[in-house]
């Protein structure tokens, strides 16, 4: 219900041009959400939009707003109607967003001073109450800005000099041409040699033989088209020898060659992009988010879910992961009490402590998380993502990201930007802290055996998974049972994965001990051990062969203990001769970016390349020791170095303040992990499941919905938390 009285008669701030500002065209107003809490227009009290400002605010917040900004006043109150319920079997299976119903809603003028609520409003009122309804939401402006964010495939040097032979077909091809292999019936998924026109079925897992990738073999024609997908703006094409999905410039030329009209031309068929959509959801997705299984789904304070708007599932998980901990929790989240707010006189939509505080509240309050009401359930968190990724290239956009990246992130701009709400008198270190660890470098010379220890702060401990042990699939049918993937698939256990960060890696250089080119003997350990400690498993490798990235196809096997003193630094012993301060000496060293180790390989092969030293290595933080997305990263930035600067600025910063790291003993127990599902970690879907303090039960939080978990994927995980046994 409106939250105010009716009345015939207008007030005097109806007319008062000075807080009536109509909203220009295009321009998005904030009218879904409230900027201070989770409440939006769908639940009954509806949302309520500054006439001068264009904030949206509930009904209680807007008590608030008034009072810093007295002459805001006028309000246009709104309330988005419940739509009518779909019949499923018109709901389709697609992979963009079609057109969907208009929705509908009631709204009102108000004057929150007078308390009233106008059915008349003079003439200036009325004509900014149209342009805000008209207006576009901020959500509806990132959500299509979402949809439209497509893959960008590169030009495709082979078919852009492409000579094309004469055409072979009497009549023009269509998706139902068989394969032209003698005794190969294959029609479905079939490919069209943009060279000589000849058709060849898919590969196995495709449901072909490969005769395809056959014919190129024999005559070396390097590019296919996909039969079926050729649509006016475009096809699926492959290119054997860049090994990558290509485009065309020259498409609509070359299929009229073939006889073509791709003006008249209609998809009937899935392009790469959904048939790896397809089966990235097949196993891995089915393991999991547990489909086939009955979850029930829980409720309360703590087991809310979160809103997809666009791509957001990767801040999602992380964030879930994060207020699960009883840090965050205590720091940021204070029952009915919002401590930064209450004292905040800033633009919520601009402040990092606002967001925060709004994200903990409707996370941990339950008001979210209500059986029977799905409608008003879960939380968008849009204005936190854009106020914490304002400045970032990346996470700014509605375009999929790495969790772990964003994990590591969001560390760093909590600890910049956010101070914890704690009670008065108490001073509790800030609670991204609960990860920080430190490192510890041994270094010994070849020659005079002398050694250095170097100790860098970190939030996450890096492993990779041992690759000699090989990643090979059996050869035969690729169409398996989930108990064949299950058999086919490397088992590695995560204690093998942390056994291999004990290798010793050999730097060759000049010692400053002895003076005579030498090698350095380097090994890792950690010197103290926080109270969570994030581990991230790195499923993702540069293949060096193809220069291109792949996900490793594997089963790390995570325990739900955890003993990690084996990985505990002893420091320097009795019979070890300490080395002079040699750190300008060593390779690994860290500039001012950050005290963080990064992969020498990649590093050396992006130096090899031309690329600054501090750039290689910023590029390197940030894309997780990817050395093809690193080097990515620093072509498709203008401002690369003076974006590696301000990080190294913040960096240096962040080591002059006083930092607590925490230590104790090394027993662990898994508290939450995220998982994610697709060929690489800028598309897919991710996931978490988390251990619910009250029940000793895990649930798993897919988006908005959040259920108890019958088979958590313990796996299939990239990022886990273990949370040290002594601690509540």
């Amino acid at each position: 219900m409106p939250p105010f009285n009716l009345t015939d008669e207008a007030c005097a701030h109806c007319w008062d041009e000075s807080v009536i500002v109509p909203s220009h065209h295009q321009e998005a107003v904030h009218k879904e959400e409230c900027a201070y809490c989770c409440r939006n227009w769908r639940q009954e009290g509806g949302l309520l939009v500054c006439m001068c400002c264009h904030m949206g605010l509930c009904a209680e917040h807007v008590q608030k707003h008034t009072s810093i900004f007295l002459s805001h006043t006028m309000y246009v109150w709104m309330r988005e109607l419940p739509g009518k319920e779909e019949d499923a079997e018109e709901i389709k299976d697609v992979n963009k967003l079609g057109v969907v119903a208009p929705k509908e809603y009631e709204s009102a003028v108000c004057c929150a001073a007078c308390a009233k609520r106008f059915v008349s409003p003079p003439g200036l009122t009325m004509d900014c109450y149209q342009c805000i309804l008209n207006a576009i939401s901020t959500g509806a402006q990132e959500s299509g800005a979402a949809d439209g964010c497509d893959v960008v495939r590169p030009q495709c040097p082979h078919l852009v000099c492409l000579e094309q032979l004469p055409n072979p077909f009497q009549a023009v091809p269509t998706s139902s041409e068989k394969c032209a292999f003698d005794g190969c019936d294959c029609q479905l998924n079939n490919w069209m040699c943009m060279t000589c026109g000849a058709i060849g079925c898919p590969r196995e897992q495709a449901g072909g033989s490969g005769h395809a990738l056959l014919h190129y073999t024999h005559t070396l024609h390097p590019a296919v088209v996909k039969l079926g997908t050729v649509t006016p703006s475009g096809a699926d094409f492959y290119c054997y020898c860049c090994e990558t999905e290509v485009s065309d410039v020259h498409f609509a030329e070359h299929m009229k060659h073939f006889g073509i009209d791709v003006r008249t031309a209609k998809k009937t068929a899935k392009t790469l992009g959904e048939m790896e959509y397809d089966y990235s959801a097949q196993y891995d997705f089915k393991s999991i988010t547990e489909d086939g299984e009955f979850l029930n789904p829980v409720f309360g304070p703590g087991r809310t879910g979160m809103h997809n708007f666009g791509n957001s599932c990767y801040m999602a998980s992380v964030l879930q992961c994060l207020f699960s901990l009883q840090p965050f929790r205590e720091a940021f989240y204070h029952g009915r009490e919002t401590r930064h707010q209450n004292a905040c006189r800033g633009n919520p939509y601009n402040c990092h402590g606002c967001q925060t505080e709004r994200v903990a509240s409707g996370l941990l309050s339950g008001e979210f998380s209500v059986e029977g009401q799905e409608r008003t359930n879960g939380i968008t968190a849009r204005e936190f993502k854009r106020v914490f990724a304002q400045r970032h290239p990346d996470f700014s956009t509605a375009k999929q990201q790495d969790a772990h990246e964003y994990f590591l992130y969001l560390l760093e701009q909590m600890r910049r930007y956010v101070k914890p709400s704690h009670d008065a008198g108490v001073h509790l270190p800030h609670p991204v802290d609960v990860f920080r660890m430190t490192m510890e470098y041994r270094v010994q010379c070849s020659s005079c055996r002398k050694v250095c220890y170097t100790r860098e702060l970190d939030s996450c401990l890096s492993v990779p998974i041992p690759l000699e042990c090989g990643l090979e699939r059996p050869e035969g049918d690729r169409n398996l049972t989930d108990l064949e993937i299950n058999a086919s698939r490397p088992h590695f256990s995560l204690e093998a994965c942390l056994t291999s960060l004990l290798q010793t890696i050999d730097i060759d250089c000049r010692c400053r001990a002895c003076g005579v080119p030498a090698t350095y003997f380097k090994t890792t350990r950690l010197g103290t051990f926080p109270d969570v400690i994030p581990i991230f498993v790195r499923r993702a490798h540069f293949d060096m062969e193809t220069m291109t990235v792949k996900k490793l196809d594997v089963f790390v096997e995570a325990p739900l203990e955890l003993d990690l003193e084996f990985l505990r630094s002893a420091g320097l012993q009795a019979d070890e001769v300490a080395m002079p301060d040699m750190e300008e000496d060593l390779p690994h060293k860290p500039t001012s970016l950050a005290a963080k180790a990064v992969d020498e390989e990649a590093l050396l092969m992006l130096l090899s390349m031309g690329i600054d030293k501090a750039v290689a290595r910023y590029a390197l933080l940030q894309t997780g020791m990817n050395a093809e997305r690193a080097v990515d990263y620093v072509f498709s930035r203008d401002n690369i170095a003076e974006e590696a600067g301000l990080a190294a600025a913040s960096a240096t910063a962040s080591e002059s303040s006083p930092t607590s790291v925490g230590d104790g003993p090394a027993q662990y127990r898994l508290h939450a992990m995220i998982s994610h599902m697709g060929a690489s970690a800028n598309v897919g879907h991710y996931v978490c499941h988390v251990c619910d303090a009250e029940t000793g039960k895990w649930l798993l939080f897919n988006d908005e919905k959040v259920a108890e978990s019958r088979k958590p994927p313990f796996s299939l995980a990239f990022l886990y938390f273990y949370k040290r046994v002594d601690k509540a």
